[in-house]
């Protein structure tokens, strides 16, 4: 009897579980949500995060699936334990993926900007910017943009801008959309490129990407 092997999905920046819930995984395999936990302070290095994140996986060589930040934090769990496999979904892998535009500057922009308005009447430019398709797609976005814990937020944004790593894990799945707007197709050099898709593309696009993840999970 074959071993089962052991997902952990780890969603975009605020987000939870129910973006994955159009993909279709392996019979074989046993999938598992990793939610984002508070951060100890404003300046908690993400190293340190992520060893907090996988002191709660309980299983031995996982596969990562990491969406957007997710999959950023993926990559930072794969550097603190032994990991079967690393999947990024509209992500980056490294500092020379990220747009030039996410540079120091806008860390100090982000740094002054109060929360009234950073974190209020956004609907309008995260939508653009998250390039929803349907009714359900934007219902999941106000449910995320709902969301009061402005201490993680402005955490996990200083680190998508400040994010140094140049290190890959072997046998790294990265599947990108060409239309991807947070980080945009031209900057990044994925192993899968989904035409047109988008930054939400694991919902609106989720037959493709389950067929991707069925050819080359390990």
């Amino acid at each position: 009897m074959n071993e089962r092997r052991h997902i952990y999905l780890i969603s975009g920046l605020g987000a939870d579980e129910r973006v994955f819930e159009r993909l279709v995984f392996p019979a074989d395999c046993d999938v598992h949500y990793l939610p984002w936990i508070t951060p100890l302070n404003a300046d908690e290095p993400i190293a340190e995060y992520a060893g907090r994140m996988a002191r709660r996986i309980m299983h031995p060589n996982p596969i990562l699936i990491g969406l957007s930040f997710g999959g950023m934090m993926s990559i930072e769990i794969a550097r603190l334990m032994p990991v079967r496999q690393v999947v990024l979904i509209s992500s980056v892998k490294n500092r020379f993926e990220l747009p030039p535009y996410y540079n120091n500057f806008a860390r100090k922009v982000l740094r002054t900007l109060p929360d009234r308005l950073l974190f209020t009447n956004r609907q309008f430019v995260v939508r653009l910017f998250m390039q929803c398709q349907s009714d359900e797609e934007r219902s999941l976005l106000d449910a995320y943009l709902g969301k009061k814990d402005l201490r993680y937020m402005r955490w996990a944004l200083n680190n998508v801008l400040q994010w140094n790593n140049e290190w890959s894990p072997p046998g790294l799945v990265h599947i990108h959309g060409s239309s991807d707007r947070p980080f945009p197709r031209r900057y990044v050099t994925p192993t899968h490129t989904i035409i047109k898709g988008g930054h939400f593309m694991v919902m609106n696009r989720a037959p493709e990407i389950s067929l991707i993840l069925e050819k080359n999970l390990l």
